[in-house]
């Protein structure tokens, strides 16, 4: 009977038994027996177990388009050392004010690397295109060029742009999809007579040929 050649114990009831470990005396002791019961042969450092579970996690495939994370890299500019954003909040690399953990940016902490610089902004990025995903219509139906436009102009203005007050214009062209009118839109946010218009009107000609991509 095939019933009589399936072990007992199947692999995903095997796993069960990790995935509920918590320490308790009860817990240790049987691990200590299942120790003890296994050939020599797995219980060394390179046994191919042993290799394949301290393999590190494969990285998730980003949607971002490289060249959005190339343009917002480009305007936001590297910094090593913390830096006031403009408002008083303490800003690290390409703009980022919390690390991977969560924890503000704070005066005073240390230098970061450009590539730690990029990881983060690529963690605010991840999470400024979901909310995109989730709210801007007919994201699923736009290009990357496009999707990688707003992401750049959410990054530079705010993730929820959309739909909140001062954006009345870009929201209505999306909504609508006026697209035709998506470049008057962007440049509708240079900040006119400021000293950032100058890098503001590079940075929305620059997202505008990203859209047209």
């Amino acid at each position: 009977m095939y019933w009589e050649m399936v072990p007992n114990l199947q692999l995903d009831k095997f796993r069960d038994f990790f995935r509920y470990y918590k320490g308790t005396p009860n817990q240790d002791a049987a691990l200590e027996t299942l120790w003890k019961a296994m050939p020599v042969s797995l219980l060394e450092p390179d046994s191919a177990w042993v290799l394949k579970f301290r393999e590190p996690e494969p990285k998730k495939e980003s949607k971002i388009p490289a060249a959005a994370i190339d343009l917002i890299c480009e305007f936001e500019g590297f910094r090593e050392n913390v830096y006031d954003d403009g408002v008083g909040v303490p800003t690290i690399g390409y703009g980022s004010t919390f690390y991977e953990n969560n924890d503000r940016v704070a005066w005073g902490d240390p230098p970061i690397t450009r590539e730690r610089a990029r990881s983060l902004m690529l963690l605010v990025c991840e999470d400024f295109w979901s909310y995109q995903e989730k709210y801007v219509p007919f994201w699923s139906q736009m290009t990357d060029g496009q999707r990688g436009c707003i992401l750049s102009f959410a990054y530079n203005c705010g993730k929820a742009f959309y739909g909140a007050n001062g954006f009345t214009t870009i929201t209505n062209v999306l909504s609508s999809r006026k697209y035709g009118d998506m470049d008057y839109a962007l440049h509708l946010y240079i900040n006119p007579g400021s000293p950032v218009e100058t890098g503001l009107r590079r940075r929305r000609d620059a997202e505008f040929a990203l859209w047209c991509s």
